[in-house]
């Protein structure tokens, strides 16, 4: 249950913001395809821990976006499927809603963020606009979560992908902290270390953090918040976390009430680890029942993101901790 949140000190100045828009390319609409044809297409380029940021819902089942041909380069991609966005320093991504009017312009709090063509600047983490003529608008969400492409390619082949061309070349991350990220922090929210992996989930009125070792050891949380109970999972295998309502709802066109769903971590399928007490049904990381009386069935997913604590602190300084 989410107690009080622990009072935070005013912040000893105003949020820095670093424009450099020449930083990054923005890459914008690209063709698209299908997973299983980019791996047949890029088959000697493309690895099973390959890194991607997937889209869980909408046609095809979403789809898969490899880090090092299209994120590591580019950072902001806007595109008629969603506008993604990559951030290391920060340690995340995320997906928008479509819109081909997004660039990458810069950092504040450490945070990546982009412009819109009306001038109006977002946070890449949160999806807020700060400043221009529609600040304080707050972006639509993807459900999204980032795993591994071998992963995702073997249970998932048919959604889509990017379509690999020659052109799209593989980018490997510098070690080091960007410059110009690094200069635009703020002092540290010390509850916990800096770099901190966490699942940030922000549920509409109050954002919580899920440090990931202690997710990890316990497989599934089931936690409340505003009087709502959802479900936090770990997915081992991949190191990949997502949060959920959980509560099951059937595939479009099939008809069947929505129905409260309790989940247990069953490890002996390591691709769907999840199986709820209900129908014995198995659920894999993305939401969704894989075997059983609910195939196809899905949870709703809660806006959530793997990100580095200062990060998520800095965009959310009222947030509270899991555990603590």
């Amino acid at each position: 249950m989410i107690g009080g949140m622990a009072a935070r000190a005013e912040p000893e100045k105003e949020p820095k913001l670093i424009v450099k828009p020449e930083a990054f390319k923005t890459l914008v609409n690209p063709p698209c395809s299908h997973c299983r044809d980019e791996a047949k297409r890029r088959a000697k380029d493309l690895r099973d821990d390959d890194r991607v940021l997937c889209w869980i819902r909408g046609k095809y089942d979403g789809g898969a976006i490899p880090f090092r041909f299209f994120l590591n380069p580019y950072r902001v991609i806007s595109d008629t499927y969603g506008v993604y966005a990559y951030d290391p320093d920060a340690g995340y991504a995320r997906g928008y809603a479509p819109s081909l009017d997004f660039t990458f312009h810069g950092w504040r709090n450490g945070v990546m963020v982009m412009k819109h063509k009306d001038g109006t600047l977002y946070s890449c983490l949160t999806g807020i606009a700060f400043a221009g003529p529609n600040k304080g608008r707050r972006l639509e969400v993807m459900p999204t979560l980032t795993t591994d492409w071998g992963y995702w390619l073997k249970h998932y082949p048919g959604t889509v992908a990017y379509h690999m061309f020659d052109k799209y070349q593989s980018v490997e991350l510098s070690t080091k902290v960007d410059a110009d990220s690094q200069k635009s922090r703020l002092p540290m929210d010390e509850r916990l270390p800096a770099d901190t992996p966490v699942l940030g989930v922000f549920d509409g009125k109050r954002a919580r953090a899920y440090p990931l070792d202690q997710l990890a050891k316990e497989g599934v949380i089931r936690d409340t918040a505003n009087q709502d109970v959802r479900v936090i999972l770990w997915h081992s295998p991949t190191r990949t976390a997502a949060a959920y309502l959980p509560i099951a709802i059937a595939p479009e066109g099939k008809g069947g009430k929505p129905r409260g769903i309790t989940l247990q971590l069953d490890p002996k399928n390591a691709a769907a680890p999840f199986v709820d007490e209900e129908t014995n049904s198995r659920w894999d990381i993305a939401g969704r029942a894989v075997k059983g009386e609910l195939k196809g069935w899905t949870f709703t997913w809660l806006d959530s993101v793997q990100v580095k604590w200062f990060a998520w602190a800095a965009e959310y300084p009222e947030t509270s901790i899991y555990g603590k």
